[in-house]
This record gives C-alpha cells, sequence and structure tokens, in this order.
C-alpha cells in the first residue's frame, strides 16, 4: 500500500464519521496542512503525525 492508498483510506473514514478536516486535525493534534498532505499522498509524513490520524480515525496499519 502507498501513500496515496492511505490517503484515500484515510479521507474515506473521516467521511464516514462524518468530520471535516478542520477537526479530525484538531482530535489528531496535527496541522489541517499535514491532514491535507496526507490525504493527497503527498509528502513524507512522519510517522507519529500518521499515526495519530489513524488511532484517531480507529484504523490501524501493519508493517510486514
Amino acid at each position: 500500500m502507498d501513500l496515496i492508498e492511505i490517503g484515500e483510506h484515510i479521507r474515506e473514514r473521516r467521511k464516514e464519521l462524518g468530520l471535516d478536516q478542520a477537526t479530525l486535525a484538531t482530535l489528531a493534534g496535527i496541522g489541517i496542512n499535514a491532514l491535507v498532505r496526507l490525504e493527497r499522498g503527498s509528502g513524507n509524513p512522519r510517522f507519529d503525525v500518521l499515526f495519530n490520524v489513524l488511532k484517531t480515525l480507529g484504523l490501524t496499519i501493519y508493517i510486514q
């Protein structure tokens, strides 16, 4: 799974939960710009940013 796919999953889950980007960013303790980049699959997100967003959304990621 690449960053674009991860971003798509994050966006879909955020919408399922009825959250806007600003609310999710606040709940995850990250900046809105970091979340926008993450959902677009651009840049190189820090692990803690990705982890906080996934945890907030109730998602997990497995590394093999």
